[in-house]
């Protein structure tokens, strides 16, 4: 295997690097350049993947793939999938999903969205009760479909941009604004208001969703570092391009909740020119 910087991240939540890796060789057309897409809060696409700190980003990055990944992440996996059938690691991965509604609800509401914020809770509602506490999503069945809000989506639509680049130890990749978002949500956490240890109930949440979805995607992480030359280039300009189109997403949701409010404001020009025709028709001269 050609080792040009064949690496992933790890921990919270390891599964993040598949999905952007994947579109970083799929979602960003070739010859596209980075500053096609201006519309929108997120600019991090329209300042060239912006990454002043890509030394110690990419010393990070190296730390979670040869140190976490390969030693201690991928060796559970391996394991938790060789004893723990697929049908039970996915319903570790809805239990874990469906903990987490506080802080989409929270954040739909900061976002002003409140349709969203309800379906988030009628969601609950449905997987925690019929759904027997999330290990199955009877709510997807009633097209309940979980948001992607989070604390750093709300701050990009608040505004504030995204900042630079930036890899830490056991986290994704991510930006400035992201990771003050991912320390504003972990605050949301139900389970670390029930233990008097708040701090390792979040890391192991973080490891166990890791490890869960690492297995369930062993095969992917194999191909990507196989197929991707620079696999932190990849992930990075995948992570930033996937961003921007969330936080495009989450703008165009509120929107669509608040057009009634657009429309009410709007005069009815349809009303004013059939009277104007009427006018026009009943006027001899």
């Amino acid at each position: 295997m050609n080792r040009q910087r064949h690496k992933a991240p790890s921990l919270r939540p390891l599964v993040g690097l598949v999905v952007v890796v994947a579109m970083a060789g799929c979602a960003r057309p070739s010859g596209l350049a980075r500053n096609a897409i201006d519309t929108g809060p997120d600019d991090a696409v329209l300042q060239e993947d912006y990454d002043p700190w890509q030394p110690f980003n990419e010393a990070m990055f190296d730390f979670n793939h040869d140190v976490l990944d390969r030693w201690i992440v991928k060796p559970l996996a391996t394991g938790w999938a060789a004893v723990t059938p697929p049908i039970a690691r996915r319903s570790v991965a809805r239990v874990l999903n469906n903990i987490d509604m506080p802080r989409r609800f929270v954040n739909n509401l900061l976002q002003a969205r409140p349709l969203g914020a309800g379906r988030e809770l009628a969601r609950f509602f449905v997987n925690t009760t019929i759904g027997v506490a999330g290990v199955m999503d009877i709510a997807s069945e009633f097209h309940l479909d979980p948001s992607e809000a989070d604390a750093g989506e709300t701050l990009a639509l608040l505004g504030v941009g995204p900042g630079p680049f930036l890899v830490l130890p056991t986290l994704p990749p991510t930006t400035v604004r992201d990771a003050i978002g991912r320390g504003l949500d972990s605050l949301l956490d139900p389970l670390s208001y029930l233990v008097t240890t708040p701090f390792f109930v979040g890391l192991t949440r973080s490891i166990v969703s890791a490890v869960n979805e690492r297995s369930l995607n062993m095969q992917l992480y194999d191909n990507v570092e196989e197929s991707v030359i620079d696999l932190y280039s990849a992930a990075r300009n995948g992570y930033l391009q996937r961003r921007h189109q969330t936080i495009e997403r989450a703008m165009a949701d509120r929107d669509k909740e608040w057009m009634w409010a657009a429309r009410d404001e709007a005069p009815d020009t349809a009303h004013v020119t059939n009277q104007v025709v009427t006018v026009a028709l009943e006027d001899p001269t």
